[in-house]
Order: C-alpha cells, then structure tokens, then sequence
C-alpha cells in the first residue's frame, strides 16, 4: 500500500518527507534538455540538407517534435531523476484521492481563464498597432499534422497531450516549483516557475496564455500535493490546442 507522505513507520514515529529538489537541480536538468533538444533539432536539419533523409512540411512536424520530445525525455531522466536519485513520491506523484474530483471544475476553470487573459493580451496589441492574428503562425506548423495519415496524427497526439506534459510537469512543478519555494514565499515561487515556464516556450506572442497556464498548473500541484494533478491540466490543455488546430485546419 503506498502511504502519503507523512505516514507513520513502523516504530510509529511521524516519517519525514522526502527531500525536496534544489533550485541548482532544476537548472542544471533544464540546461541539459536544451542541449539534448537542439542537438536533435540540428541533427534533423543536417540529414535534411544533406538528403540524406527527404522530409516533406508534413512529415518534418511529428520528426522534429517527436525527436525532441525524446531527447527532453532522456535528458530529464538522466540529468534530473538518475543523477539525483529521485523516486516518483520525490517529484510528487501521489494515488489518486476524493479531492482529485476538485480538478472536474479546475481544469476548465484554468484554461477560460488563461484564454481570457490571451484575449485581453491580443486586444491590448490590437489598440497599439500590433497584428495579434500572428500569433496564428505559430500553430501553422502544427496546422499541417491534418494532413498526414491517421497514424502520425494518432503519435503526433501521444506526443503532444501525453508525453509532453509529464516531462515538463516533472521539470516545473516537481523541481522548479520545488526549488523555487526554497528561497522564495509561495506566491513568488508559484508566478516566477510560471515565467520560466511560459519563457521557455519561445512563442512571445502566447507568452501571457502560458503564464497564466503556468500559474494554474502550479497552483493544482500546491492543492492537490500530486503532481498527476497538473499533468492531466497539461494533458487538457494540450490535446484541446490540437484539436482547435485541427478543426481550424480542416475548415
């Protein structure tokens, strides 16, 4: 039976909880995925140009995000989980419990908010000259997965809506957010591992909607102390981004 944290050993002396993940950690693993990542993402291009391998625009989409999906993977297992010896209770797994349930109203909640937030965003771009509808070009790589066969779209999902929030809920929630409440009060810590979060993305012009993101995702793991709670918030969102994307796209 796996006990939550505080359970009582069997000397019946209140267990401690499991060390928490420093923020020296956190970057050392991040820095690690970003060279694992752009490792892939030229060795891609390199073979690309080469002709050694032909991609078309289709194609080159599930390639590129599912290659660097599996160097994030590895890097983070072995720069982060390996090398410090963390368990899944570490990181902040936790059984699924009644107050799970609360997630019915807080996924939905967190993603119009974030929405909201992106709406006023592109209105206040609007009113200074700004173009918001560019933010469109971001997705149009992603626009192009409608056109592949089922099964790449099928891996292409798996990638997005599975695979992609569990390394990164594991990175920013389960040792950012760690390490940042070591040297930072709660509320700090919850909106700068939101920032890193949203910054890390690269997309400035969705930076609000993924901070707000980032903000709920890190506010669900200090709830629910469990880190599935923010990952299956992630898993939503994300399959919900590709499905508008796909919608939009066959329209």
């Amino acid at each position: 039976m796996l006990l939550p944290t505080n359970s009582v050993n069997q000397l019946g002396a209140t267990s401690s909880p499991p060390p928490a993940i420093s923020l020296k950690q956190a970057l050392w693993a991040l820095m690690w995925i970003a060279v694992y990542v752009a490792l892939v993402c030229l060795a891609v291009v390199a073979a690309g140009l080469s002709g050694l391998v032909h991609f078309t625009a289709e194609t080159a989409v599930p390639v590129i995000l599912g290659g660097a999906t599996a160097a994030a993977m590895l890097a983070t297992f072995v720069h982060l989980v390996r090398r410090n010896k963390l368990t899944p209770g570490m990181l902040g797994f936790r059984r699924f419990d009644a107050r799970m349930l609360h997630l019915l109203w807080q996924i939905p909640t967190a993603i119009v908010a974030s929405a909201c937030a992106q709406g006023l965003f592109l209105a206040v771009l609007s009113l200074v000259g700004v173009d918001g509808a560019a933010s469109n070009s971001s997705n149009g790589a992603l626009g192009r997965v409608a056109e592949l066969p089922a099964p790449l779209i099928g891996l292409t999902v798996l990638i997005a809506a599975v695979l992609t929030p569990l390394w990164e809920e594991v990175l920013f929630r389960g040792a950012f957010l760690s390490g940042l409440t070591q040297h930072c009060r709660p509320f700090a810590a919850v909106a700068i591992s939101a920032a890193i979060f949203a910054a890390v993305h690269l997309v400035l012009l969705t930076f609000i909607y993924l901070f707000m993101l980032g903000i709920a995702l890190a506010l669900l793991k200090r709830f629910h102390q469990n880190l599935w709670a923010p990952v299956l918030l992630h898993s939503v969102n994300n399959a919900l981004v590709l499905l508008i994307i796909l919608s939009a796209t066959q329209n």
